[in-house]
């Protein structure tokens, strides 16, 4: 499609011997037949279009002018006019107005000119095309960056709530030294995960080359847990649902990206409270399959369509609301 030339020939012997020296070139040619089906092909991809003055002198080129006004900004096709007058012919003056990219040729004109100008065409054609994948491109990274912008809001979000809620208690603590020290520790744990969201705010340069870095250590499996359920327990307790928690007893080490971990739990236990009803059940299981950690969430909500199953793991996918 986007190297084809289209032909409007003033006949069906031009046609023939239009056809026959594109092919000789190594060119595409499709014939048509009317100035609609060449305004159709038009908007379906050329390279180049190939008219003649006695075409257009003798049908009305309005259409052809339309058509080529409502291209893309990024487009501008080619169009290689051939006239007995040349430049000089007033059809050839209204097509370099009207038409814009106009390359006019003089008949009788040299095979060899004429497929020399069709390639240069096609060349600056394609180069065209390179340039709106180029800008398609740079919306599609642009609009990712939106996404995770937005995204990454959200996950600061997450963090802060347990934050808040260790300051209500730390202030209805008092004395008791034990109750001040856990509610520590979790402000510290949760602020270090605001950090480390906000490190990942300045370093968006990753993000065009489509990676985020996991900053691997020896964890405990139950740490990441708690740490999720800090997070995730505001909204979990809010919408009045059961959490049930399943663990195993003994410690379980991972070798992993905590921060990660404990946003794809949280995540997931926020999404069982959003989408559950009122007093619904939340099961958060771990267990261990030969050396391998499983963790899972269930719900009694109302769960993600079948259609959707396939492509909730691509980056920044989400179900309509």
């Amino acid at each position: 499609m986007k190297e084809r030339v289209l032909l409007l020939p003033p006949t069906e012997r031009d046609a023939e011997l239009s056809l026959g020296i594109l092919a000789e070139a190594g060119l595409t040619g499709r014939v048509c037949t009317s100035m609609e089906e060449l305004c159709r092909e038009m908007e379906t991809g050329a390279g180049v279009v190939l008219v003649t003055d006695t075409v257009l002198s003798h049908a009305d080129p309005q259409p052809l002018g339309e058509a080529v006004h409502r291209q893309p900004a990024w487009s501008d096709l080619p169009i290689v006019l051939l006239s007995p007058l040349g430049a000089d012919s007033p059809t050839a003056v209204w097509a370099m107005e009207a038409l814009g990219n106009v390359t006019v040729l003089e008949q009788p004109v040299r095979v060899m000119t004429l497929v020399s100008a069709l390639r240069t065409a096609i060349k600056a054609r394609l180069r065209q095309y390179e340039l709106r994948e180029r800008m398609e491109a740079l919306r599609h990274s642009d609009k990712q960056k939106d996404e995770f912008l937005a995204t990454l809001s959200h996950e600061l979000r997450n963090p802060l709530a347990p934050i808040r809620n260790a300051l209500h208690i730390l202030r209805l603590a008092g004395a008791d030294e034990q109750t001040r020290g856990r509610v520590i520790d979790t402000m510290e744990r949760q602020t270090a995960n605001v950090i480390r969201l906000v490190d990942d705010l300045l370093e968006l340069s990753r993000i065009n080359e489509g990676r985020i870095e996991l900053r691997k250590e020896r964890i405990k499996l139950q740490a990441v847990l708690r740490s999720a359920l800090e997070t995730s327990a505001p909204l979990v307790e809010a919408a009045g649902h059961e959490l049930v928690v399943h663990e195993p007893d003994e410690p379980i080490l991972l070798h992993a990206d905590p921060v990660r971990l404990i946003q794809v739990v949280a995540n997931l236990l926020n999404n069982a409270a959003k989408y559950s009803e009122r007093g619904g059940k939340v099961v958060l299981t771990a267990r261990t399959e030969d050396s391998v950690a499983v963790i899972s969430v269930r719900d009694n909500g109302i769960g993600i369509p079948a259609e959707m199953l396939d492509r909730i793991f691509e980056m920044f996918v989400q179900v309509d609301t």
